[in-house]
């Protein structure tokens, strides 16, 4: 039987992948924010209780929101007719898909993010009073069949 999770983790979505050397051959994130921000997404995850570690193909799509900077909009509040549409700023993608999948297979949901064999991902404005965050859905993909 195939199943879909979709949820929400709140808060600023933060990229895993830059690390500094501190000496002795230690290298550490370089992103102060990954830390709490993986704990919520691993938090997030077990919450959904699921039974079972997946240990097969997965298909995952994950939405990230960011909120607009005060620059965008007006002094009462609107926002600016030149105010980008697409959110095309730091941090990159791929790097802030590394974090969440990384927190996928910490909370083991995915045995390993090697098992995600689709991966679509956004990166955009919060519209409205969308809090910030990501979506984030994990299909199973097992079952599918295949068409000719």
């Amino acid at each position: 039987m195939n199943w879909c999770f979709s949820w929400k983790t709140i808060g600023i979505p933060a990229p895993q992948g830059s690390k500094r050397h501190v000496g002795m051959g230690r290298m550490i994130e370089s992103c102060k924010a990954l830390k709490p921000w993986r704990e919520q997404i691993i938090a997030d995850t077990k919450a959904l209780d699921f039974p079972r570690t997946i240990e097969n193909a997965v298909s995952v799509s994950l939405v990230f929101c960011f909120p607009r900077p005060k620059s965008h909009f007006t002094t009462k509040g609107a926002l600016k007719t030149k105010a980008p549409s697409h959110k095309t700023t730091k941090p990159d993608i791929d790097k802030l898909c590394r974090a969440v999948l990384d927190a996928l297979t910490i909370a083991e949901l995915i045995k390993d993010d090697s098992l995600v064999h689709s991966l679509t991902a956004e990166k955009r404005y919060c519209v409205g009073e969308e809090p910030p965050g990501v979506l984030i859905t994990v299909m199973d993909m097992y079952e599918v069949p295949f068409e000719d």
